[in-house]
């Protein structure tokens, strides 16, 4: 088996020493840990109220756009919480959203890429902290080769608005089949086709080609194409949600524009009205726990949120 980055967090196992390791010992590690790694811990319920309390805090920027796409999203999540462990979050990132909302996740696997728009490092993720703690270990790894996770192992798999950046997306499905365990749970947040649709009708082809090249978006599929990966791989769809609308989508897109980070919307001075008036913050993050519980018709959902198990 080939080596691996991968760490643990010093307060869940203060006597493993990471970096390079052969993935047999990573294998070894996570068999020994499954009793430890069995509990469930609640994260944040209410996306409004914490998108809110995170902005007054200074812990993140006032971004319509973040909200808007993530409302919807991260109250499914928090919905399926507490995830049973073992637990495993697939293309984790530095988890800004899902260490909240998810309360702990026992592993996080990231390619960890060194360059383009999610350029992180594994260090990064470690100096965080493993993320306020809430990652108890984490694995650098390209997800779609061989990972040296054991067979039946986790009881719950996560997978937020990643897979569809994937071009081997079956070969991520088949390895989540295999590591999940008879019973467990596979929760899935999935970009359709509609998202970039709704740029290329508003936006020069030009502009949507950025977009496209700056967050991978290459596979434009439709929810029955997901639909059809999901079942081949040996999953079962228990239930689904449908969420952000064709005009929801359509106010991501403008409040994206030109650029995300620093969106020319942001000269509308809404933060600094949001901060400073509590009858327009009050207004605002309204309007935010309503695109947190609004589902669509399948035909318009830029996003589907998926819970799945194994077929028997």
């Amino acid at each position: 088996m080939s080596r691996f980055k991968f760490f643990v967090q010093p307060g869940f196992d203060s006597e493993f020493v990471g970096g390079y390791l052969d993935g047999q010992q990573i294998h070894d590690w996570l068999r020994s840990k499954a009793p430890a790694m069995s509990d469930a811990i609640s994260g944040e319920t209410d996306f409004a109220v914490l998108s809110e309390r995170l902005l007054l805090e200074g812990e993140k920027d006032f971004l319509v756009w973040d909200d808007l796409l993530k409302a919807a999203e991260m109250t499914y999540f928090a919905d399926q919480t507490p995830l049973k462990g073992p637990s495993i979050d697939f293309c984790c990132g530095y988890g800004f959203w899902t260490s909240r909302i998810l309360g702990k996740i026992d592993v996080g696997v990231d390619l960890f890429p060194e360059t383009g728009s999610y350029q992180r490092s594994i260090e990064g993720f470690v100096d965080k902290g493993f993320i306020g703690g809430a990652y108890r270990s984490v694995l650098q790894a390209d997800v779609t080769a061989e990972l040296p996770l054991p067979d039946n192992f986790f009881e719950s798999v996560v997978a937020v608005c990643s897979l569809e950046h994937i071009d081997r997306v079956e070969n991520v499905l088949a390895t989540i089949t295999r590591i999940l365990k008879p019973g467990g749970k596979v929760y899935l947040s999935l970009q359709t086709n509609c998202y970039i649709k709704k740029f290329e009708e508003i936006f020069h082809p030009s502009y949507v080609e950025w977009v496209r090249e700056a967050f991978a978006i290459h596979q434009d599929r439709t929810w029955e194409e997901w639909d059809e990966l999901v079942s081949q791989a040996g999953l079962t769809i228990e239930s689904h949600r449908f969420i952000l609308s064709e005009d929801e989508t359509a106010l991501k897109a403008l409040m994206y524009w030109k650029d995300p980070f620093a969106p020319a919307a942001g000269e509308l001075g809404l933060e600094r009205a949001v901060k400073e008036i509590p009858e327009f913050r009050r207004f605002y993050f309204d309007k935010v726990r309503y695109w947190s519980r609004r589902e669509v018709e399948p035909a318009q959902a830029s996003i589907v949120c998926l819970t799945c198990t194994r077929q028997t």
